[in-house]
């Protein structure tokens, strides 16, 4: 039995000697920064491929080491980085694998905005007991391209500044696409897009959604959300506009409007078209016309819509949801009666989509009004009404 237990305690010496002369070397060594091998300098990462980055140093050799990943803005040092992420195998492994969600977070935190390109640093932090070591000087670069999407979409955006009408909130509208072709009208708006029609003045306007994240318009078409950064926009020349903005490209355009004209043309008499006033909000508005829809005989013709010229001389027809006005006897019989629909006017013949008065009749000898509603606050949908009385 004496001799079991000595052979057990020289077995337990020789195992702690060799242990305390294994961490002495260890001790001895001195902690280096290790060399980076992968990704190399100036990669370039687009987040929309969703593959992962594999990143890859060398190991230490100073015995029982782990790593962190450190990440940075590229005028950080290090000091305190924006990102850190723990090595494979909780730490011990020389390489650390990263999904693309992961690198558009660092990229977010780093002070990217969606659609931007921006350069992050990464570096390597060897930490053994309480000592660690970080080279910064040595660090890499990734060049990282966010997509530019918002999520998730806003349900309502409005313009407002020195430069909106009345220096007051201006509210989008769920866009209504433009048809292009007769008897095909489109009700339903585009998802994802927005626009409205109003007045510019002198001066800046920002836009805000109802999440409050503010964008930016950028002068190449693009739509950039700039989340709680105010973006102040330069308003174009005065006047009255289109505007539009595409949350599934991230594209906007603006359109000066010219004019909205009334327009009718009983066949047997000459065409006319009254420009009409824009009151604000964009409405537009004709009173007391003394429109012809006679020749004083049996003959009547009441058809009539709207037409809106922009400064490209591009054109709208503002107009009735069927290609000819066959219910206009019983209009109030017909939701959709008053309703604008958008069509391109170029590509319908003169008569197409018209509205009539009642009867075809209602309305002669008389002064008429009439009123263009393009918003959804009077309404849900764009929208005219229209009057008549004695001359």
């Amino acid at each position: 039995m004496k001799r079991i237990l000595y052979l057990f305690l020289t077995a337990v010496l020789a195992v702690t000697a060799a242990a305390c002369d294994s961490d002495e070397k260890d001790n001895g060594a001195a902690l280096s920064a290790p060399q980076l091998y992968f990704p190399k300098d100036q990669y370039a990462i687009d987040i929309t491929t969703g593959l992962s980055v594999i990143f890859e140093w060398e190991n230490a050799t100073s015995g029982n080491v782990v790593y962190q990943v450190l990440f940075d803005r590229e005028d950080g040092d290090f000091s305190n980085p924006t990102y850190v992420a723990t090595s494979d195998a909780n730490g011990f492994e020389p390489s650390l694998e990263i999904e693309t969600s992961t690198l558009s977070t660092i990229a977010t935190l780093c002070g990217g905005l969606p659609g931007q390109t921006l350069n992050i640093k990464w570096t390597v932090r060897t930490i053994q007991g309480t000592e660690q070591v970080a080279d910064g000087q040595n660090a890499r670069t990734l060049i990282v391209s966010l997509p530019n999407t918002v999520d998730p979409l806003p349900a309502t955006l409005s313009l407002q500044g020195s430069a909106t009408e009345n220096q007051a909130a201006v509210k989008f509208n769920a866009a209504l696409p433009v048809g292009t072709t007769k008897g095909q009208h489109i009700a339903d708006r585009k998802s994802g897009a927005m626009e409205c029609f109003t007045r510019f003045s002198a001066g800046t306007f920002t836009v805000k959604d109802n999440l409050d994240r503010y964008y930016d318009l950028e002068a190449n078409g693009t739509l950039r959300c700039t989340y709680t950064e105010e973006t102040e926009i330069s308003a174009p020349a005065a006047g009255i506009y289109w505007v539009y903005i595409d949350f599934n490209t991230m594209k906007w355009s603006m359109k000066r409007i010219e004019k909205v004209e009334f327009w009718n043309h009983p066949w047997f008499g000459a065409a006319s078209q009254e420009e009409m006033t824009y009151t604000g909000n964009g409405v537009w508005e004709l009173v007391d016309f003394a429109w012809v829809i006679t020749d004083d005989g049996q003959r009547t013709d009441s058809r009539y819509y709207f037409i809106a010229t922009y400064e490209d001389e591009s054109a709208e027809r503002w107009s009735f949801w069927d290609d000819d006005c066959r219910n206009n006897d019983k209009p109030d019989e017909d939701p959709k009666f008053y309703n604008i629909y958008r069509f391109t006017h170029s590509s319908l013949d003169e008569w197409d989509h018209t509205w009539k008065s009642k009867n075809d009749k209602e309305g002669i000898n008389q002064l008429a009004t009439f009123r263009v509603h393009m918003n959804n606050t009077d309404k849900a949908d764009y929208y005219h009404e229209r009057s008549f009385r004695d001359k």
